[in-house]
């Protein structure tokens, strides 16, 4: 019995041991056909999972304001999926977890229903689709960890199916704000504004890695990580920027023009605080499509008549105080005829050449330069190149103009007409943004610098590159004669055609300007225009150059219409204080009463004017709105209601904190607060066309 016991462990021990050495000689026989035999199949096998050198593109730096608000932004969007064809997802998971799945789903996305969620997830189970979306459009990166964690897709990608493919998107979060002036990009980077002028700074440095497929998952194995790109801090302010796009857009829709450029800029710095172009793409709509400040050759009309008189009081061919006849209006230059704008009542007879500049008159501007360099036309052109004006400034912004003054001794069409045509801003060509850097000068005590629209290039928080303004001129003119012109222009605004730019809260001064659009000789349209600085003091803080081309409704006037635009600007940013403090007005003097009614539900809104016995009136879609803005007048409070259309900014302007957050968050709008009581600004405007998770910004007192 024993003999036998022994017997069978021997037979059991040499079969596991036969065994083993069966396999260890299958392995090695593997092994060695694997390495010798079939080593070449196996390695295109490999390659075929990896790919060499593959560019991992940099992160995009971001666009700041001059307070570091983004302006622009790389960031990542989610489109997400379930490969129902996953091993790991079993049908008993499947269906405990459909339905709150589907209940999640159509919380968060309400694109279907909860019960037409379970429908489509059930047909695409049964149907093993590998990539079933879970929303139709890319989410962000929040969304995308929130529904990371629903029911069954917590479970993780190999027990659920649940995966992401994601793409780096720019996106400005302030809408439409100084959009063109930011810029766009296509593949290859910026191709046009700040994305192009910056492009080498933001785009940073590309990576390479090997890309290699490890259990359905793409791995990267970086031999080279990518550089982020560094961050560009413009000049821009987001409240000037906000103020003058509001002010040129009402102004273009009140007078029907076809085009409207302003540029706000900083007097000692050069830094452009605000950009706005506009054109008309149907009637009442109006959309940024090219950089006209900077890009647009345009005769400046007027505007010019000031440097014409800065060249003649400089060489001492005239003096402020000479009378000039400038007779009825109608002067005769050879052939052609010149006119004063009040030619139709008589004209201005004999005037200063001051009053020639405060009245805006064209034969008497053109008698001044005639008497001085009618025989000698290239000393007076010389003296133009002198002062900078026709340098070619680099403002780094692809498809810049620069200026074209024409000289006689080098340009074919020069007659009897170019020179006193000239001095009123004809035959010259000057896009608006020279003839603001010019004005800047005049108000910067003569110093001519280059307007700047970026300031520094930051990584990791830290200044890299500092960018500077350029110095054009020193100074452009004797103190004199600034003196002279600086006298000028104040009496343009107190005594001349800028009457209606006067103001009780902030002094202006600048110059009006007209000039007359032709096209085969008749006159098709007007450009005006209006070009100054204010607070007009020893120094003034801001310049301010407005263009305005074609409009339809009133008469043509840079006074009324250009200037009325920089009026509105300049008395928006003395109210929010960059000039200091804002003076308060005399309590009586207020069109108000107290307490002061806010916006918000009409029913509470008026109930609570019932109560107070205040009178109010309710216009605009009020009598069929939810909710009303409030406006105090004189014969109590008007409530206007406030249109809520999806994808459009409503105004919240006069509402109380808490209903303005309702409004706007309602909309998934992201909302920063400053201060607090009732809403005084929001940027961007009412109107601005936005999407969910843009940022709206709410500025209260």
């Amino acid at each position: 019995m024993a003999q036998n016991r022994r017997s069978l462990i021997l037979f059991r021990y040499i079969l596991i041991s036969a065994m083993i050495i069966v396999v260890c000689f299958a392995i090695v026989w593997n092994m060695v056909r694997i390495s010798l035999v079939e080593s070449e199949y196996w390695d295109m096998k490999a390659d075929s999972l990896k790919t060499p050198n593959v560019r991992m593109r940099a992160l995009r730096g971001n666009i700041l304001s001059c307070k570091d608000e983004i302006l622009a932004s790389t960031v990542p969007e989610y489109s997400l999926f379930i490969d129902f064809r996953v091993d790991g997802l079993k049908k008993d998971t499947f269906e405990k977890y459909v339905k709150p799945l589907s209940v999640a789903l159509a919380s968060k996305f309400g694109e279907k229903s909860a019960k037409g969620y379970e429908q489509s997830l059930r047909r695409a189970y049964a149907a093993k689709v590998s990539r079933y979306r879970l929303h139709g459009k890319r989410v962000s990166y929040i969304d995308y960890r929130e529904v990371e964690e629903f029911p069954l897709l917590n479970k993780g990608r190999y027990k659920s199916g649940f995966f992401e493919e994601h793409v780096i998107t720019r996106t400005k979060p302030f809408g439409k704000v100084a959009s063109r002036t930011i810029g766009s990009l296509a593949d290859t980077g910026g191709i046009y504004g700040l994305e192009q002028a910056y492009n080498t700074q933001l785009k940073g440095v590309d990576g390479l890695a090997d890309k290699e497929k490890v259990r359905d998952t793409w791995v990267y194995r970086y031999s080279r990580k990518p550089v982020q790109g560094m961050d560009i801090r413009t000049t821009l302010d987001l409240r000037i920027q906000t103020i003058t796009e509001m002010a040129l857009l009402r102004k273009l829709k009140d007078i029907d023009a076809e085009t409207g450029t302003a540029v706000v800029m900083e007097v000692a710095t050069g830094k452009v605080r605000a950009i706005a172009n506009y054109t008309r793409v149907r009637e009442g709509v109006y959309a940024e499509l090219r950089n006209n400040a900077v890009a647009d050759m345009v005769e400046p009309g007027s505007t010019f008549k000031t440097v014409a008189v800065m060249a003649a009081l400089d060489d001492g061919v005239a003096a402020h105080d000479e009378i000039f006849d400038t007779g009825n209006g109608i002067y005769h230059v050879g052939r052609s005829i010149m006119r004063d704008h009040n030619h139709h009542r008589g004209g201005y007879g004999e005037i200063t050449l001051s009053q020639a500049i405060q009245y805006s008159s064209n034969i008497g501007t053109a008698k001044a330069i005639l008497k001085g360099y009618e025989n000698r036309p290239g000393f007076f052109i010389d003296h133009l190149y002198r002062m900078g004006l026709a340098d070619s400034v680099d403002f780094n912004l692809k498809g810049q103009g620069y200026p074209f003054i024409p000289h006689p001794d080098t340009y074919r069409g020069w007659n009897l007409t170019t020179l006193p045509w000239m001095s009123f801003g004809y035959n010259v060509l000057i896009p608006p943004v020279y003839t603001l850097m010019f004005y800047n000068a005049i108000a910067n005590g003569g110093k001519m610098i280059a307007p700047v629209f970026a300031t520094d290039a930051i990584r990791d928080g830290k200044v890299v590159e500092h960018y500077e303004a350029k110095v054009v001129r020193d100074s452009i003119c004797k103190p004199s004669t600034l003196a002279a012109i600086r006298r000028m222009l104040s009496d343009v605004v107190l005594l001349g055609t800028a009457k209606v730019l006067q103001s009780p809260y902030v002094s202006i001064a600048g110059k009006t300007g007209t000039a007359q659009l032709r096209h085969r000789g008749q006159v098709v349209g007007h450009r005006v225009s209006f070009c100054g600085y204010f607070p007009d003091n020893e120094r003034p803080k801001y310049s301010c150059i407005v263009v305005i081309t074609k409009p339809r409704i009133g008469y043509p006037s840079g006074g009324d219409m250009s200037g009325m635009v920089l009026r509105r600007i300049a008395e928006q940013m003395y109210a929010l204080g960059y000039f200091g403090e804002p003076a308060l007005p005399d309590r009586d003097t207020l069109n108000c009463y107290y307490p002061v009614v806010k916006g918000g539900m009409e029913q509470v809104v008026a109930a609570a004017c019932d109560s107070l016995g205040i009178a109010f009136s309710v216009s605009g879609a009020g009598s069929s709105s939810r909710w009303v803005t409030a406006r105090q007048t004189d014969s109590g409070v008007e409530l206007e209601g406030v249109g809520l259309r999806s994808g459009t900014l409503p105004s919240v302007t006069g509402m109380g904190l808490v209903d303005a957050l309702y409004i706007l968050e309602s909309e998934g709008l992201e909302v920063s607060v400053n201060g607090r009581g009732t809403v005084y600004e929001q940027i961007p405007a009412a109107g601005t066309a936005v999407s969910a998770g843009e940022k709206v910004i709410l500025n209260l007192h």
